[in-house]
């Protein structure tokens, strides 16, 4: 901290551009964390394969978690032309600090922000705690299940389902969604065949994009599905994902989970995953193409969403930085690296794996 704080009262910091010394404090950071829970996970034992030598010498070139390098991508398996084919959440997130504007970032960040943005794709009722009455939340959850997630956050954390018949005193409730910062939001449901799945959970379809403001490209996407009754369909809350054909809408392989288990039916339910095709496909397209062009410059999008029983679409949220493993990398343990590189030149020119040195810039 000392050095830290003498360096920016320096002549030289003045010298150094900003983003570069940012880039580099994120890198040095991130590294520290990184080979930090791969000694604890190498410690403890029980890995596939692998060392911890191998994982530093991964983490140096590519900027991969251990998760990335033990399970997603088994990186420990590869030789260096195999591993150099993949893109690593860390490399991606470089590439969209220098590539994502301030007004996207911000405005997909707030789920509040989206949501009025984003009115004409994201149709079901809700409310911030913070700005309503008790009696105004307590007539919403009367009139609909509901789920109450913070405004800002990630991977699922601190969000939970709430019933009016499972409401035992209202105020605490309220209490509750206002000092958590809460929105509330209608339960949506989505089309009996995917909500047949799991149906504690909605079970949502990611779909990323790249595109300009004239072309839209679909990515990838995969389907999401909770697991043991959770109302959460993230992977990280230990939910099962499964690659979508962007063509076809047909899942083609086993769904998978973080730990890289493999399964071909649903490990709660037994419905069939493999083979399953996303009802109304044409339509999820499409919506995510529009979706595209209400915010000026984003090339970057990764759009949760489901069909509801009605066959509309209804875009739950966005994300400014979606991650490249889910319905892309991990399952056919395939890297895209080289077709992400050629997709975003194609749109705005630059080529952004040069974007993932801490010394390049947007």
């Amino acid at each position: 901290m000392i050095l830290k704080t003498l360096f920016r009262k320096s002549i030289l910091h003045k010298l150094v551009d900003n983003h570069i010394y940012t880039e580099a404090y994120i890198w040095r950071d991130e590294r520290k964390r990184f080979l930090s829970e791969a000694r604890e996970k190498f410690a403890q034992g029980g890995c596939p394969g692998g060392s911890l030598a191998d994982y530093a010498k991964a983490l140096d070139r590519h900027r991969v978690t251990f998760s990335e390098y033990m399970y997603s991508y088994e990186y420990w398996r590869l030789d260096e032309a195999a591993r150099d084919a993949f893109v690593s959440r860390s490399e991606m997130q470089c590439i969209y600090r220098k590539m994502v504007t301030a007004e996207v970032r911000a405005t997909l960040n707030d789920k509040v922000a989206f949501l009025k943005k984003f009115a004409k794709f994201a149709r079901r009722r809700w409310l911030v705690a913070r700005d309503a009455s008790a009696e105004e939340l307590k007539a919403l959850v009367t009139a609909t299940d509901c789920i109450a997630k913070p405004i800002v956050g990630t991977c699922g954390q601190g969000i939970f389902k709430i019933c009016a018949n499972e409401v035992d005193d209202w105020q605490q409730l309220y209490a509750r969604c206002r000092d958590g910062n809460m929105l509330v939001e209608e339960c949506v449901r989505a089309c009996p065949e995917i909500e047949a799945i799991h149906p504690q959970s909605l079970n949502t379809i990611r779909v990323v994009t790249m595109s300009n403001e004239h072309e839209v490209v679909p990515f990838g996407a995969l389907l999401r599905m909770g697991c043991g009754g959770s109302v959460i369909d993230n992977t990280h809350a230990g939910g099962v994902f499964a690659p979508i054909n962007i063509k076809t809408g047909i899942i083609e392989i086993d769904g998978i989970d973080g730990k890289n288990h493999h399964y071909p039916t649903h490990p709660d339910t037994g419905q069939p995953i493999k083979g399953f095709k996303i009802p109304h496909w044409d339509k999820v397209l499409d919506a995510c193409s529009k979706a595209c062009h209400v915010l000026p410059g984003m090339i970057f999008a990764g759009w949760d969403l489901c069909v509801t029983p009605d066959g509309s679409i209804e875009i739950i949220e966005g994300n400014h930085a979606p991650d490249f493993d889910g319905g892309m990398q991990a399952p056919l343990k395939t890297g895209v690296k080289a077709k992400m590189r050629d997709t975003v030149k194609h749109l705005t020119g630059t080529d952004p794996t040069k974007l993932i040195s801490i010394w390049s810039k947007w």
